[in-house]
């Protein structure tokens, strides 16, 4: 569509040096939260939350619907697992539909806007002092590293790494009745068409072993799923993200038993066993 013949307050404003995209504007919302540790990073969760719920034309093109919104919505507060609270994420996703589509669209909607980082909510979105909601890499405890075994300082690896849960997420719903479909299956009878359905899930959810996805798709179920965690020392946890892509750990190395299945990782946690903790020692 030419910019032209495009709303008032449109994602593409002709006259503009710059073209805000849904994208770009997002990841200065949620640079406000500081809850990423760089430029990259916040990048790489923004187009993950929009790629996850975004319809066909994009969000560049059309403005959303409400459902649309609180999709959006409930993807961010789950991807930050409980560090960004409901009534910041939606204040957050309206305020950048404001700024692609312009007041127009939120007078319709019935929205006013309102500033994401209010002081008022800064003690909301810190995790617990504990350390129960920190981010994967931060120290979470002391005790044996399931790679490597050495006793350790730990940190919390999630096995359905952050980057990927929007787009799991998406994947596990779109097949959630043939997941129930091929657990129905039990009787000898069906081995036939339960190896077949099988195969199916396998290449609609990208995965080699389906052995541990969940039996009925929840919320709740799903986001146990996605929560899944390790404890890992540093120098493990390093490896396996040097070793494997996030979408790879998310796929086909999501359990501690995958993870000690692969040969390159399996090989480093024995190397690392034999070497001292050094800086990482309790």
């Amino acid at each position: 569509m030419p910019s032209s013949s495009r709303k008032k307050g449109g994602a593409r404003r002709s006259g503009d040096n710059d073209t805000k995209t849904f994208v770009t504007v997002l990841v200065g919302q949620l640079m406000s939260l500081q809850l990423c540790s760089s430029d990259e990073e916040y990048s790489s969760v923004a187009e993950a939350i929009v790629s996850s719920s975004s319809p066909s034309p994009s969000l560049d093109e059309v403005p959303p619907s409400k459902e649309h919104v609180e999709e959006i919505v409930s993807t961010l507060v789950d991807y930050f697992e409980g560090d960004v609270e409901e009534h910041v994420a939606k204040n957050m996703i309206h305020n950048v539909v404001i700024d692609v589509w312009g007041d127009e669209l939120a007078e319709s909607l019935g929205w006013i806007r309102n500033s994401t980082a209010d002081t008022d909510n800064e003690d909301e979105i810190e995790g617990d002092e504990d350390g129960s909601d920190a981010d994967d890499g931060d120290y979470v405890g002391e005790g044996e590293c399931q790679l490597c075994e050495r006793a350790v300082k730990l940190t919390r690896h999630h096995l359905i790494p952050k980057t990927t849960w929007p787009r799991i997420k998406k994947r596990l719903w779109n097949a959630s009745s043939t997941i129930e479909t091929y657990h129905s299956l039990d009787d000898e009878s069906s081995h036939e068409k339960k190896e077949c359905t099988k195969n199916k899930l396998e290449k609609m959810l990208g995965m080699t072993d389906i052995s541990d996805i969940p039996t009925t798709i929840t919320h709740d179920s799903v986001r146990t799923y996605l929560f899944k965690v390790c404890l890992l020392c540093r120098q493990c946890h390093s490896a396996v993200h040097r070793i494997h892509s996030e979408m790879e750990l998310a796929t086909d190395y999501n359990t501690v038993d995958k993870l000690l299945g692969d040969e390159e990782i399996l090989k480093f946690g024995k190397w690392a066993n034999k070497q001292r903790p050094g800086k990482y020692a309790i």
